[in-house]
């Protein structure tokens, strides 16, 4: 047997030792906080295993990621109060668009739910829907489903729909000379 043989057996069994204490945790049925932190957090079962950031890659694209992380879903999904009582949060302030904020709190609100909750969820859904995609592709991914997925709002019935959707751009070229290239090779 020849050394890559091996070590793919090797990986196979490490995905799988993730996967059964995975299990056993789910089966304690902690919250979502505890088994993340557990299993893929930084100290967690899965970096204990796969030490390497190349290793750490392919266990993300392992069907056994993929069974952990939908795991963290059933968990998420459980109604549970306190989930993560024990684990401090901590906070990030993240930059976007005005127009992905409105969208955001739009769907927050279609949904009953805190901005919070929804953000948490894309994060962790654009990491469950295809490990096989770079991130930014699962990124834009997860919010083309959202959006296609998305009910249609009772103010707007389907049949009142155009056949062909309608966008008009509110984005105005440059025209004022401050704004126009400048063509002077010496910047003046």
């Amino acid at each position: 047997m020849n050394d890559t043989m091996v070590q793919q057996e090797g990986f196979a069994a490490r995905c799988q030792k993730v996967l059964q204490v995975a299990k056993e945790l789910f089966q304690s049925k902690p919250d979502w906080v505890t088994f993340f932190r557990e299993t893929l957090g930084v100290s967690g079962a899965a970096r204990s295993v796969f030490q390497t950031q190349s290793e750490y890659v392919m266990f993300e694209k392992s069907n056994e990621y993929v069974d952990i992380q939908n795991m963290v879903l059933a968990l998420r999904n459980r109604k549970m109060s306190g989930g993560g009582a024990n684990e401090p949060t901590k906070v990030i302030t993240v930059r976007l668009p005005e127009s992905l904020h409105e969208a955001l709190k739009a769907e927050a609100s279609d949904h009953n739910t805190s901005m919070n909750k929804l953000c948490i969820s894309k994060l962790l859904q654009v990491l469950i829907d295809n490990p096989n995609q770079s991130a930014p592709v699962r990124a834009a991914a997860a919010m083309a489903s959202t959006m296609a997925s998305k009910p249609m709002s009772p103010a707007m019935p389907q049949s009142n729909m155009p056949a062909t959707p309608s966008f008009r751009s509110t984005f105005n070229t440059p025209t004022s000379p401050a704004m126009a290239p400048n063509t002077n090779k010496f910047g003046q």
